[in-house]
């Protein structure tokens, strides 16, 4: 198979998605939930859907209100100081194992399900189930559910702690831009970079606030699409001790806004003498480190910086002639055994 052919269905994915969040932006999604968290919030997940909770909580936690994120996976020793509160599961397909093993111990006082499927086991379980309406997903690294899900949280966010700046216009506008930059100059920019990226040991992705989630994850897709060995770090965490793992054969990419950039902006200038491959996706410059990605305005900022590391591990998975529709070893969902 051509380099071109692979992971044709993970690309189609990734360029679906502004029709997503411009659905969601004339849905009442985040309305909804927002409606639903008056006290304290769990929010619970694995892999993508983990890494969504993470920046789900932070936002909560902006916005005063006490909010979690545990893994599921962990959640069979980490849970006593979480049980019966208000949970938000997540899950793209409703039906993961390791979620419905976190809420047997966790025991919600409510249980908010939100999923990309309202058919699912989970939205059975649920008192209160928000659809993300990505639509179906074929490849198997997750692309429109993780975007959906994080704008959802976002907005929901904002309307919590009473502000304005992540409404439906802005979220349309958003993908009005991605959209268009699909078809710029710019997307070459990121696959000679992926292409570069491709050929390096492994990658580090250095994030800070937001930033960090999106940092994890963005490595989870390098993992699972491109078999890259790939980890993400809070910028100034990396500074104390694996820094010292750097040299040529590294690449290292910042996730920079004006709030992460102090904490990204030293780390990426420390490894410059180690020869490492730098970029920086975000709305920051570094000195002269490449930018790359689409700029958007700092509410949805989140969905440009997911958006070029899906396509980072798209095009790294291609010159790696590996197939990121359908990577070894991984299937959609580990999914319950259901009676």
């Amino acid at each position: 198979m051509e380099a071109g052919g692979l992971g044709t269905q993970f690309e189609r994915e990734i360029r679906a998605q502004p029709d997503v969040w411009e659905k969601l932006a004339c849905g009442d999604a985040a309305q909804r939930l927002a409606r639903e968290l008056h006290d304290d919030v769990v929010l619970v997940g694995s892999g993508s859907s983990l890494f969504a909770a993470q920046l789900g909580a932070l936002a909560l936690r902006r916005r005063r209100v006490r909010a979690t994120a545990v893994a599921a996976t962990e959640a069979r020793l980490d849970h006593n100081a979480y049980e019966h509160q208000t949970v938000i599961a997540i899950s793209q397909s409703g039906r993961s194992s390791d979620v419905f093993a976190a809420l047997d111990v966790l025991a919600p006082r409510r249980l908010i399900a939100l999923t990309n499927s309202i058919d699912s086991p989970l939205a059975a379980r649920a008192d209160v189930t928000i659809d993300v309406e990505a639509g179906s997903e074929l490849a198997v690294p997750a692309t429109g559910s993780v975007s959906a899900t994080v704008a959802v949280l976002l907005w929901t966010a904002s309307l919590v702690g009473g502000g304005s700046s992540r409404r439906a216009a802005v979220l349309a506008q958003t993908a009005q831009a991605i959209r268009a930059w699909f078809d710029t100059a710019a997307y070459a920019e990121v696959v000679r970079a992926a292409q570069r990226i491709a050929r390096r040991r492994s990658v580090i992705v250095l994030g800070s606030d937001y930033g960090l989630p999106i940092a994890r994850e963005a490595a989870l897709k390098l993992k699972e699409a491109a078999y890259l060995h790939a980890e993400g770090f809070a910028g100034g965490e990396f500074r104390h001790g694996s820094v010292a793992m750097v040299d040529a054969s590294c690449a290292v990419i910042g996730i920079v806004d004006f709030d992460a950039l102090p904490a990204v902006a030293r780390p990426l200038r420390d490894v410059a003498d180690a020869d490492a491959l730098r970029y920086v996706i975000g709305t920051s410059a570094i000195d002269d480190v490449p930018r790359l990605g689409p700029l958007v305005d700092e509410p949805y900022n989140s969905l440009a910086w997911l958006v070029s590391a899906q396509l980072i591990a798209l095009h790294a998975a291609r010159a790696r002639h590996i197939d990121s529709d359908a990577p070894r070893g991984l299937t959609k969902a580990l999914v319950a055994e259901m009676p």
